[in-house]
C-alpha cells in the first residue's frame, strides 16, 4: 500500500522540511502541497535535513479535491472532533482500518490542515475517514511537523507491508465499489448530502478487503437484477 501525504495550505516552511525529514525516516516517499510551494524555500531545505529529495519531488495541487483524484483511499487528519461523522480513528486505529484493506486499496493518502485552523469541513468531506490525536489538554496541540512524525511512526508497518506481500493488491477495489454503493443509494431515493447517504459510506469506510470483495459480488448482482 502506498500512502502519499499530503499538506494542505501549510504556513511555515520550516513545517514542511519537518514533516518530509520526518517521512523520510520511516520509509515514505511522497508528498504533496495543496495551495502553495513551501516545500521550494531555503527554509524548508534548511529543517529537511537528508530529505531533499521528497522536497524535490514533493507536487504541487490548487486543490484537495485534485491532490486526491489518483488516491483509492482518503484520511484526513483533525484536532478536533467532526459532529458530522461518526468515527475518529486514533493513530493506532487508523492503522489496524488500513491493514485491514490490505489487498483492497493500492493507494492511500494522509491528509493535514492548516497549522492556525486545519481542514475545513468542504476538504473533510472529501476524506473516507478521519483521525484525531486525543491529547491530555487542547492546547498547545501538536504542531504540523510532530503530527506528521506521529502519523509516519505510527503507519510505518504500512509503508512495509507491500514488500512482504505474495502477490500484489487487487488496486482500487475500494475506490472502485463507492460509485456502485453511491448509484444503488441514488436507486433507493437516498442522495448525496443526506444524513443516511453520509452514514452509509461512512460505514462503507469500515469495511475490511473481505467485505469489499464481497460487496462487489452483492452490488453487482443487485446490477443484474
Amino acid at each position: 500500500m502506498k500512502i502519499v501525504f499530503i499538506l494542505v495550505e501549510p504556513k511555515r516552511p520550516e513545517n514542511v522540511g519537518a514533516a518530509a525529514r520526518a517521512m523520510k525516516t520511516m520509509g515514505f516517499s511522497e508528498l504533496r502541497l495543496v495551495g502553495n510551494s513551501l516545500h521550494e524555500t531555503p527554509a524548508a531545505r534548511a529543517v529537511a535535513h537528508g530529505a531533499l529529495d521528497l522536497l524535490a519531488s514533493a507536487e504541487r495541487f490548487e486543490s484537495l479535491g485534485a491532490a486526491t483524484s489518483d488516491i483509492d483511499f482518503v484520511v484526513g487528519s483533525s484536532a478536533k472532533l467532526r459532529h458530522h461523522r461518526r468515527y475518529h480513528h486514533t493513530p493506532a486505529e487508523l492503522n489496524d482500518l488500513l491493514r485491514q484493506k490490505q489487498g483492497s486499496i493500492a493507494r492511500s493518502a494522509m491528509v493535514f490542515g492548516r497549522e492556525d485552523h486545519g481542514l475545513s469541513n468542504a476538504e473533510i468531506r472529501l476524506c473516507d475517514a478521519v483521525s484525531r490525536v486525543p491529547m491530555a489538554a487542547p492546547y498547545p496541540s501538536l504542531n504540523l511537523g510532530q503530527a506528521v512524525m506521529l502519523y509516519s511512526y505510527t503507519l510505518a508497518d504500512r509503508a512495509n507491508a507491500g514488500i512482504r506481500q505474495n502477490k500484489p493488491p487487487q488496486a482500487e477495489q475500494y475506490r472502485a465499489l463507492k460509485p456502485k454503493v453511491e448509484h444503488l443509494l441514488r436507486s433507493a431515493g437516498i442522495f448525496s448530502g443526506e444524513k443516511t447517504h453520509l452514514w452509509a459510506m461512512e460505514r462503507l469506510a469500515q469495511a475490511q478487503a473481505e467485505d469489499i470483495g464481497f460487496l462487489h459480488f452483492i452490488c453487482d448482482k443487485l446490477y443484474r437484477r
